[in-house]
């Protein structure tokens, strides 16, 4: 039964941590890489580079998660 428990409680993690990462990937698609774009830099001081480096990052972070996701057996 623990072994069961332990995966619902991975899936569980996984889901929040998705969650979190595409809420961030969304202000950074919506705020800051508007503003990056627009001056050159972000609120944060990021370049647009970095932005845009970060925003491919959290895709392919996302991208993983879902697979996990995805691969999990109910």
């Amino acid at each position: 039964m623990t072994n069961h428990t332990d995966d619902l409680d991975n899936i569980v993690a996984n889901i929040q941590q998705l969650g979190q990462l595409r809420d961030r990937l969304q202000r950074l698609e919506e705020t800051d890489y508007m503003i990056a774009y627009h001056k050159g830099y972000s609120n944060s001081g990021a370049t647009l580079d970095e932005v845009q480096a970060e925003m491919a990052a959290l895709a392919e972070e996302i991208a993983v998660l879902e697979s996990q996701i995805e691969d999990t057996a109910w």
